[in-house]
């Protein structure tokens, strides 16, 4: 009997919290779920602030890491070979994709809103024709793999990746 009542009280506690009818040490879990909750969706990227080229893909410096434990955007480097819209003078541009094991049509979580695509691998030598945005903050705060973190070079997030010829 006291078992029984002592789940009774953790989920009626667990409950109140959620709905947000108390806090504990300063956590009120319904402002935590309703921050979580808060997605990056395709109506918040201006599309007046993006970046289109066709590019060819000339380094991705180290083997992507797995998705078993977390979602990252990997940067990777291409050569610039046509700049569609925007302004880019550079050759060669830093490119993040999220989650690029993933083929870019195969995204189904809180990025779907955001990432497109026909690409179904990111590998050397690829040529994409890409919709860029940038700073990648814009658009994702979380973990980002990052091996020319001592560049100078701006970052750009890649919102489309389709295959180019």
């Amino acid at each position: 009997m006291t078992v029984k009542i002592w789940k009774f009280a953790y989920l009626s506690a667990v409950i109140m919290m959620v709905s947000g009818f108390f806090t504990v040490n300063g956590f009120n879990a319904s402002q935590a779920l309703a921050a979580d909750s808060k997605k990056p969706d395709s109506h918040s990227v201006k599309l007046a602030d993006t970046l289109e080229i066709i590019g060819k893909l000339i380094e991705i410096p180290d083997k992507f890491p797995p998705n078993d434990l977390y979602n990252y955007v990997y940067i990777t480097k291409y050569k610039v070979v046509k700049v569609i819209k925007g302004a880019y003078t550079g050759q060669e541009i830093l490119v993040g994709h999220y989650n690029p094991l993933f083929p870019r049509n195969g995204i189904k979580d809180k990025m779907a809103p955001l990432v497109h695509g026909t690409v179904d691998k990111i590998e050397v030598n690829a040529r994409h024709r890409l919709v860029l945005i940038a700073p990648i903050s814009s658009v994702w705060t979380d973990a980002v793999e990052d091996e020319y973190s001592d560049s100078d070079m701006v970052k750009y997030f890649a919102l489309r990746t389709d295959i180019s010829k």
